[in-house]
Order: C-alpha cells, then structure tokens, then sequence
C-alpha cells in the first residue's frame, strides 16, 4: 500500500510540476512578449527620432536659416531619449539586445556629429557644396544603415519572444496531455488498486473474521495462513498462537474437569467402599468382643474368637494404613528409610505369610541361588509385595498357582507374581494404577480400597524403579524392577 501510494502520489506531483512549469514558462513568454512590446516602442521612437533628424538636415540643406537651424538642433537631441528606452528595453531582454543598443546609439551619434554637424557647417559656407550628390549619399547610407540596425533590434526581441512563447506553448501542450493522461490514468488506477485491496486486505481480514467467528463458537483447530509477510501474516502467527493456546488451555480445563469428576467418583466409591469395608470388620471386632465379655465361654471358643477380633482388627489397622499412605501420596510427604537387605528372603518371606494357610491356591517359588542386595525401605517393599500377592489371591477366587520369583536382569532385580484368576479387562488396564481405581471389582464383590497399587506403584518409584503387568492367557503377571547398584552405592 506505501509504494501504490508513493507511485500515486508521485504521479499526481509529476502532473502538477509539469503545470506549474509550463505555467512559469507561460508567465515568462508573456513577458518576453511584453519586453518585445517595449523594445519594438522603443525602436520604432528612435526611428522616427532619426527620420526626424534627417528631415531637419536636408531642411538646413535646402535653405541654410535661423528656423531651419533651430530644428536641426532640437532633432539632434531629440533622438537621446528613445535611445536610452531602447537600451534600457534591450537590456532587460538579453546581454546580445543590449549591445545591439548601445552599437546603434553611437551609430546615431556618428551620424550626427561626423555627418550632420559637418553638412550644417559646410551648408552655412557653401549651400551648393552640401546639395551634391556624394554628400547625399553618404548621408542616405549611414541613415539607411540606422534605420536597418534599429529594425534588427526590433525583430530580434520579436524572435525571442516568439522563441519563448513557441517554447511556452509546446510546454504547455506536453502538461495538457499529462494532464489528460492521469485524469485518464487515475480512475482505472483507483479501481486495480481497490481490486488489489479487495484480494490483499479484504480477504484476509474476512478469513480473520471468520477465524475469530469460530473461536468464538468454540473451534480453536482453527488456523490461519502465516506464509505472507505483511501485517496478515503477523497476525496470523498471533492468532495462531492464541488458538493453540486456547486449545492447551481448554484441553487442560476438560482434563481437570475429568480429573475432578473422576475424584468425585472416587470419593463416592471410597464412601461406598469404606462404609462396606469397615463396618464388616468393626461389626465382627464389636460383637465377638461384646460376646467375650457377656459370656463363660470354653477356652477353644474364647481362643477362636479372639483370633477372628485379632484378624478383623489387622483387616481395619490395614484400611487405615493404605488411606495414610494415599494422603502422604497427594501431600507429597511420602519418605523412605532406605537400609541394604536381601530382596529374595523379603519375598519370600511375605510369600510364605500371605499363602502359607491359603488352601485354596498352591505357592510356587522361583527365587536365586545367591541374594539380591538392594539399599532401599525394607517395610515399604514388603508392602509393595504383600499388596500384589493379596491382589493375586483375590483376583483368582477359583484358585490355582501363583508364582513368586525374583531374579537379577541387567543391573536390575525384578519380582513378579503370577495368577491364574480373571485377569484385567482392555478397558481397565490405563487406570490400573490409579487411586482408588477398582473397575469391576465391587461389582464382582471382590473387596479391597483401590489404593494398593497406586502405593505400591508410588513406593517402587521412590525407590528409582517402575512397575508393572503382562496380561496372560490366564490371569494377570505383575512385576517391578529395583535397581541393583543402590546396594553397592550404600555400602561405600
């Protein structure tokens, strides 16, 4: 637009330039034309001054008197004032003019002084001598060749200012047909220049409006073209930039809405879930010891019943446990005494406890011949195993093996725990490690928090390992690998 503009405005001055040239050449013909005037005036005086001096001369000639003399002495000087109008005129029209001027003034005072003055005397002596006709011609010479000289001044000014005013007029015919060429040229420029606009700026700023339309409406995929390198495209890139930044941020919003319906849902669950899970056991830890303490009861019963109380109390001391380390998960405070041990007895050890009186599945150990060191939270990693085998028994309510086994895979040490239960659904397998995240579960009435695996997923992480499973044809393998050299690390 800055260069269409600058051509435009570059074309207008141009144009008027040109007139008001041709309008100064115009205004200096006229005054060439003018000057012209005064010098022809002016020559056309000092030549009737001289036809008049020589008409007072050949007057003295003819009769030498008072009268006729008197006349010659005012025509002598009668011609000084013309002279001095032509040079004045002469001078103001060119240096050449003036001269010619000046050169016919000391021509009309030569002929006076050389030729009259002498005549007259000659006259007043002998009148016969003067009337010859080589006096005559001598006179009609120099007169002669005034009278030329004075009418080469006159036309020559006339030549200048025909010059000027030919010049003038050829100037100001060159500015009419500029003239007439930008009032032909302007309109057709004013409408590619609004045909140009239309495609560069109002196209665009209707796409932009249109873009701005739908970000309005909710769209922010769309995207506008930043490959011009105008204004537009500037533009452009910031539009761009906003959408996409309305896109992260409403991507975001909806992800933290789910985030918190989830949480909600969560919550509902685990009202649902700890009204269920704790009122069975404290219902069973009231009554049995209501029962113990209102009756005499045989010692086996008493014994019996006090193992029930001391199994339901575990159950809620273990509830109690797993929403703890949820809080200290989601406060951030969650901490690690780290110390070296012997990662196969640990599992073997919770093995032993968790199936050795479950009658229902059958235990198969693979562990290593040597120990597997690692520095890390004893307790913690014993909860981490005892979390996945209470899973294992749980998830395979039918029965059948599960496999511990721990071995040493490159610098790491890996546990898993295989079953032969339901296994994990597709649809289930994202949000497995989830707080409170149970899928079926409650629906197929398998009890449990939901917190289990997200504990143990944040122990093993705390810990510089990663957790996970492998779908089976039958039931579900979980694993986790703990760094080895951490051991070594906390020996040095």
């Amino acid at each position: 637009m800055i260069v269409v503009s600058t051509l435009g405005a570059a074309a207008i001055g141009a144009t008027l330039a040109l007139f008001f040239v041709a309008n100064a050449r115009l205004k200096s013909a006229n005054t060439a034309s003018a000057r012209s005037a005064t010098v022809s005036a002016a020559a056309f005086d000092v030549r009737a001054a001289v036809v008049a001096i020589d008409v007072a001369l050949q007057q003295v000639v003819e009769e030498y008197d008072a009268k006729n003399l008197a006349q010659w002495r005012r025509a002598s000087r009668s011609w000084e004032a013309p002279a001095t109008a032509l040079e004045r005129a002469a001078a103001a029209s060119n240096d050449r003019q003036e001269q010619r001027a000046r050169a016919l003034r000391d021509e009309i005072r030569s002929y006076i002084d050389d030729y009259g003055e002498p005549v007259v005397g000659i006259a007043k002596v002998s009148p016969a001598a003067v009337r010859s006709s080589v006096a005559h011609t001598e006179g009609t010479i120099r007169l002669d060749q005034i009278i030329t000289d004075t009418d080469a001044v006159a036309r020559n000014s006339a030549v200048i200012a025909a010059d000027r005013s030919g010049a003038a007029g050829r100037l100001a015919d060159q500015a009419t047909i500029a003239g007439i060429v930008a009032l032909v040229l302007t309109p057709v420029l004013l409408i590619l220049l609004g045909l140009w606009l239309a495609r560069v700026v109002a196209d665009p700023l209707r796409q932009t409006v249109a873009a701005a339309s739908e970000v309005a409406a909710g769209n922010f995929d769309v995207r506008l073209n930043e490959r011009r390198r105008d204004e537009f495209g500037e533009l452009a890139h910031v539009f761009n930039a906003m959408t996409e930044s309305l896109s992260v941020s409403r991507s975001e919003l909806i992800e933290r809405a789910d985030s918190l319906e989830r949480s909600e849902r969560h919550k509902s669950e685990l009202i649902s879930m700890v009204s269920h899970e704790v009122r069975t056991p404290l219902a069973s830890v009231l009554g049995f010891t209501r029962l113990l303490l209102e009756r005499d009861l045989p010692e086996a019963d008493r014994r019996r019943y006090l193992g029930i109380v001391d199994a339901e109390a575990t159950r809620l001391a273990a509830l109690v446990s797993d929403f703890l380390d949820a809080r200290l998960i989601e406060e951030g405070r969650f901490s690690l005494r780290r110390e070296p041990f012997d990662l196969r007895s640990l599992v073997r050890e919770q093995a032993e406890v968790t199936l050795g009186h479950d009658e229902s599945h059958e235990l198969e150990l693979e562990l290593p011949d040597r120990p597997l060191e690692i520095d890390g939270d004893r307790a913690r990693l014993a909860q981490v195993v005892g979390n996945v085998l209470s899973n294992a028994v749980k998830y395979s309510p039918d029965g059948g093996t599960i496999t511990v086994g721990a071995a040493e895979d490159h610098g790491h040490a890996r546990v898993w725990i295989a079953d032969q239960g339901t296994g994990i659904p597709p649809e289930h397998r994202g949000q497995l490690f989830q707080p409170f995240y149970r899928g079926d579960a409650a629906a197929a009435g398998i009890p449990g928090t939901g917190l289990g695996l997200a504990v143990s997923r944040r122990i093993v992480e705390a810990h510089d390992g990663r957790i996970g499973f492998d779908p089976l044809d039958r039931g579900t393998r979980f694993w986790f690998d703990l760094p080895l050299e951490a051991a070594a690390n906390g020996r040095r």
